[in-house]
This record gives structure tokens, C-alpha cells and sequence, in this order.
């Protein structure tokens, strides 16, 4: 989990098993474009030319940004 991630940093979405075959997101590699500061730790992150809204707990860290 990315506790506190940084603009640019890239990242990875991930959600449990249960939930994600219904997320379309799920295991897709981004940027973070947007930090929020505040509650809810929400964060914006670059998909494929979208800013998508995920919360703090479903991303992880990458070394690979999206190609």
C-alpha cells in the first residue's frame, strides 16, 4: 500500500479477489496526478489518458510506469 505517494510516482491498483472482476481498473499501472492531503485518502491517478479516483489502500507501489 502507498501510504503517502508523490506526484509522478507510479503505481499499480489492485483490489481483493472478492471485488475485482467487477473493477474495471483492477491491476492496471498509472501515475499519481492528484495527492489528496485529507480524509477520505483518495487519490487521482492516470489510467490510459483518464484520471480515475482510487482510495490510498488499493494502490501499490511499481517500478514500471504505464507504457
Amino acid at each position: 500500500m502507498m501510504a503517502n505517494p508523490r506526484l509522478n510516482q507510479p503505481c499499480r491498483v489492485r483490489y481483493r479477489a472478492s471485488r475485482a472482476k467487477y473493477m474495471p481498473y483492477h491491476d492496471a499501472v498509472g501515475k499519481i496526478v492528484i495527492v489528496s492531503r485529507g480524509k477520505p485518502r483518495n487519490h487521482g491517478v492516470l489510467i490510459a489518458g483518464v484520471v480515475v479516483c482510487i482510495p490510498c489502500g488499493n494502490l501499490m507501489a511499481t517500478e514500471k510506469p504505464n507504457p
